[in-house]
Formats: C-alpha cells, structure tokens, sequence
C-alpha cells in the first residue's frame, strides 16, 4: 500500500451582497445563509444553513433553528447546538458603504492522480446489506461483511440469505473495507470466517474504534488511513477514506479502479460535507431509514408522534440519498445497506412500525435525473464496459440457510447473564463525568416486568447502587435524567464484552424515558466509542455463525 497524495478541492464561488438597510435587528434568512443583525444594526454573524449532524436545511423557528430532519436545535446566540458539543461556524464576510458581502461556495474533490487504462475490467457484485465485491483482474476488495446471523445483539437480521459462494468472495479477497464499528457493518461472526492475517481498511477515528475492535478479534493487518489522502492498493487500484459529516465515527469509501470512479456513502450523514468528487460513475449510498431506536424506543412520545417522526425520517433518507446524487452527479447508482429486519417474535412492534424506504422508491427519481439505476441483486454481475454497466446473471445461485431466529435468541439469553455487582464496577470504571442520572432498569422481552436489579448511576458525583422502582426520579435540578429499561440479557452482553452502547439503542433493545426529551450525544458517544474493550471477544455461538457450519456439509469441508 502507497500514500500517493490528497485530493484536490475545487471551488466554486457565488458572491452575493446586500443591503444592510434590506435587513432587520434579529436573524435574517436569506437563500441559503441566515445573517444575523443586533440591535445597532451590526453584522454579528453569517451561517450556513446546513445542518451539521447530517446535512439538512435548518429552519428558523424563533431564537433558534431546527433541522426538520432529525429535530438538531441551534441557538443562534451561541452558535451551539442543543445537548451538542458541536458549534456551528460562521463565514468570513465584509461590511463596506452599507453593503453586506459574503461568498457562497460549491466544493468538490477532483483526484489529480486518477489514471485512466480503459481495460473495460472493472466488476461488482452485490453481496447483502453493506457488503459489496469490487475487483480488476489485479486485485479485489470486500466492504462491510454481514453475510449471516443477527446484529445488533439479535434486533436485526438480514432481510433474505446471502449468496452460498459469498464467504468464500469474502475470503479470497484482498482486502477488506470496515466503514464503522456497527455490527451490521464489523460483523464478528461473518469475520470469524476470515483469516486473521486479512488485509483490512479502516478510517483513522480519533478513538479508533473500529481498529481496537478489529484488533481484539485478532486481526493483525489494519491499515488506518488518513481521512482524504489517496492510497494505491494494487494496479490501477486507489481508495480513500472519507469522515462522516457528523461526531460519529463512521465513513464512506472512494474508489479509482482503472479510471471508474466509486462512492460508497455507507450509513455517513454529511459524507466530507458533502465536498464530494463529481461526475463519478458510480454512487452508492444507504436507502432505507429506520435504522435507530429513535423515535419508536422513546417512552417520550405518543404512537401518533412516533409515526410522524417516522415517516418524517423516511422522507429524510430520500432528501440525503438527492443531496449525494446532487453532490456528486454520478452517471450509475445503487441502493444498498438497508437490507435489514426485525424477525424477532417479540420485536413484532417494531417490524409493524418501523417502516422503510424500498430501493424501487430511487428509481424513478434517478432515471429522471438521467442517471443509470442499478438494482441490488446478489445474482447479478455488473460488468463496466465502455463506459456503462452490462448486466451478467449467475445461473443455478445457492443461498446459506436462513437463520433460527428464536432459537439464537435463546442461546443468547443461556450465554449472559445480569449480574448488579458486576455492572455497577464496569460503571464505576467508566470515567465519563457529566451531569447525567441514569436508571438502568432490566427487564422481560415485553418490557413490561422488571427481572432484576434496578441500577441508579450519577454520573457527577461518580455513585452507583441498586435501588427501589419507587426511588425512581423522573425529573432533578441541574441534572439531565434517563430511564433505561433494557432486556436483562442484552445489557448482561454490553457489560461482559464491553460492547457499544449503540447496540442495544439501534437493535431496539430498550425503552427510554428522559428529561429533558433531548438527545445525549456526549453521554452515546463515550459509551459507544470511548469506553469499549481493548481485548473485544463475541461468542461465536449466539449468532448463528456456527449453524452456516452445521447444517451445510460443504460448508463444514471447506471452512472447518
């Protein structure tokens, strides 16, 4: 592997002027900026109105603004959004005679070392969910692997079996691109299949989450890339890796393969803010929504609501699926990573309203466009050849057996077991501060008894003991309050194998009661990211991976 070089930003600039007289004392919306006006009639501040968690447009709505995408509240005072540690920046401007000026840019990426052979060689295959083969005849590349089991501690399950052949691809491959440390996306038993000397891709996270987690599974060859730098992998093969737009650690995948340029967005919100490369032959992105325990675990919120929130993040992904389409012009487009659902017999509340996006929804909006749909079908190879993709179909496709769903549910509750002591010394062990009261609450599979210790955790002043469901406060002073109630087993799991917290949130795993009714992200992201263990282990046998074994002589010969 060779650094070859950044990407170069191009920018476009739209100067734009107005008359400060045309202003009034307060926030101004003007197209695409909001300007801000105090009561002398000084210029204070000039901002975007791009959201910064995932793109969206804000909307003035008194003092402050809303993104109607994910409800993201920014105080125009401050510049800060709500229960955020995330600022919002203003843009350089000049006041002159009057005259308020200030440019709006339009960036992109342009790979100054793209080379182009015209060997018509490039090739992909889409395997399931996240998980894709791109390959010349020099070199092969795997993304995201999930190919059997569940994720997110039995919450989700793939939509329909994977290919017979896929862990064999996966296997053979080159290299292996990890966009994040989600399970639907690091997968440990798709990866306990893998050899341990693998070459695997990564983004270089601050925390490194996704390395140290690779790491504790055994895998000795991580390549964290720096963020925008261009690495050549093979001939004629380069990849960089993109940050997500937001605080989260997640990433998106650039290719150059012999002159065919690729985008994988994955699950980023805001891929690179959205300066993106342009004119690219092929843009993948995720499709689906419905991808989070918000609003439906949210104790907060009435059915009515929940199903608006819904809906409203439905119509969310397709505006961010148009923003990437608009960003990067692509000439080919795929839906993928969306492939999931909720099999589970007592998740039968979620499956009934957690509805999502199909890839046929992208159709028509990208023919209009003039672009060239691809549709996700794993028997299906799409050959680049002079400048388009041809369609060549596996004959006679096999597909691994489907998933025991409740049967793996069950292994999983024999495997983990809750145990207060312990959890109130990983707790303690913790070392995130903040004003923040947490009930942890175990429960049934109905959340509807509890099973077990009910845990208080303050997170200020650092105390942790078991309580009475009558000691239970809603709402304290100063302080941000939640009630967690969580499936016995599953929290048992996230203790023992020091997992993400995002697990059980995404996975569907709990049910939350807050005050205020805000998004804790510092409390989410030190617990997903920060405070997860440095010697990673999953038992291979709570998720199915063992049975692809089992009940597959084939199978069993070739990967025992």
């Amino acid at each position: 592997m060779k650094k070859i070089g950044q990407f170069e930003i191009k920018t476009k600039i739209f100067p734009t002027e107005i008359n400060i007289k045309d202003l009034k004392i307060g926030v101004n919306s003007i197209k695409n900026h909001f300007v801000i006006v105090d009561n002398n009639y000084k210029i204070e501040n000039v901002i975007d109105k791009i959201c910064d968690h995932a793109g969206g447009k804000l909307i003035k709505k008194g003092t402050s603004a809303i993104c109607p995408m994910h409800g993201w509240k920014l105080n125009f005072k401050t510049l800060k959004y709500q229960d955020s540690h995330i600022e919002k920046t203003s843009i350089d401007f000049t006041v002159s005679n009057n005259i308020l000026k200030f440019n709006d840019n339009e960036s992109y990426l342009v790979n100054p070392h793209k080379v182009l052979n015209n060997k018509n060689n490039f090739k992909l295959r889409w395997l399931n969910h996240a998980c894709t083969l791109m390959s010349n005849e020099n070199l092969s590349i795997v993304t995201d692997p999930w190919l059997k089991g569940s994720a997110f501690l039995t919450g989700w399950w793939l939509d329909k079996p994977s290919p017979s052949d896929s862990i064999e691809l996966v296997q053979n491959a080159d290299y292996i691109y990890i966009s994040h440390n989600h399970p639907d996306h690091l997968h440990p038993e798709t990866l306990s299949l893998v050899d341990k000397n693998k070459k695997i891709i990564v983004g270089n996270f601050s925390s490194n989450s996704t390395e140290k987690y690779l790491k504790s599974l055994g895998f000795k060859n991580i390549y964290s890339l720096e963020f925008n730098e261009i690495y050549e992998i093979g001939e004629d093969f380069q990849v960089s890796v993109l940050k997500s737009g937001d605080f989260r650690d997640d990433s998106g995948l650039y290719l150059n393969i012999g002159g065919v340029e690729t985008l994988l967005t994955v699950d980023s919100n805001f891929l690179n803010s959205y300066i993106l490369p342009k004119n690219i032959d092929l843009l993948l992105t995720s499709f689906a929504g419905g991808a989070s325990g918000f609003p439906l675990c949210y104790n907060n919120y009435s059915l009515e609501e929940k199903n608006k929130i819904n809906k409203r993040g439905k119509l969310a992904m397709r505006a961010s699926v148009l923003g990437y389409l608009n960003s990067t012009l692509p000439k080919n487009y795929m839906p993928y990573a969306g492939m999931f659902k909720e099999k589970a017999k007592r998740d039968s509340f979620i499956k009934d309203n957690n509805s999502k996006n199909n890839t046929e929804v992208y159709r028509e909006t990208v023919e209009e466009k003039g672009i060239n749909y691809l549709a996700p079908k794993n028997n299906i190879i799409y050959n680049f050849i002079n400048g388009q993709f041809l369609e060549k179909k596996i004959i006679d496709i096999n597909y691994l057996p489907s998933d025991k769903t409740e049967d793996i549910i069950a292994n999983f509750k024999a495997l983990y077991k809750y145990d207060s002591t312990e959890i109130i010394n990983y707790l303690k062990k913790s070392r995130y501060i903040a004003s923040q009261i947490v009930y942890i609450i175990p429960t049934n599979d109905g959340f509807s008894e509890i099973v077990n210790d009910i845990i208080f955790c303050n997170f200020k002043d650092h105390k942790f003991l078991i309580v009475k469901k009558e000691d239970i406060i809603e709402e304290l002073k100063d302080f941000r309050t939640m009630q967690l109630y969580v499936r016995e087993e599953i929290f048992a799991a996230i203790v023992q194998e020091k997992l993400p917290w995002e697990d059980f949130s995404i996975g569907f795993q709990m049910r939350v009661t807050r005050f205020p009714n805000e998004y804790e992200s510092d409390f989410w992201y030190h617990f997903t990211n920060i405070y997860i263990n440095s010697i990673h282990y999953k038992n291979d046998s709570n998720c199915g991976a063992c049975e692809v074994i089992n009940q597959n002589p084939v199978l069993n010969k070739k990967y025992k």
